[in-house]
């Protein structure tokens, strides 16, 4: 017995919703293989440079083989969670924290990096 009964499901047109893809990448996992490239062939003025493209364009691919807004998420992830990681939110709450507050938390031997300020 199904436990949806009556009701019917419309598959979703996934194409609508992918971003612009060039042979398996992203618009912005191209700009970011070709600079990769580029700078390392301004670097070393090495022609041969230029043909590593051919493995990073791949390792992209694979990378956007099953997500293609991968690209995406990794930086929404890198704007919150990742800010929050580096500021060390996550450290002091076990969680995401957006607060102005200025943290001055006691190391491992119980004294303060800086020494409270008191406003007269």
């Amino acid at each position: 017995m199904s436990r949806n009964n009556g009701l019917q499901a419309d598959p979703l047109f996934v194409a609508a919703t992918r971003p612009p893809m060039r042979f398996g990448v992203t618009n912005g996992g191209m700009v970011l293989g070709v600079m990769a490239v580029v700078e390392m062939f301004l670097i070393t003025r090495n022609l041969l440079w230029l043909l590593a493209y051919i493995p990073i364009h791949g390792v992209l691919a694979l990378l956007l083989m099953h997500e293609c807004r991968f690209f995406n998420l990794l930086t929404l992830w890198a704007r919150t969670k990742g800010l929050n990681w580096l500021k060390g939110n996550s450290k002091q709450w076990k969680a995401s924290s957006y607060t102005p507050n200025r943290y001055n938390l006691p190391n491992f031997k119980g004294r303060r990096k800086l020494p409270p300020r008191f406003s007269p």
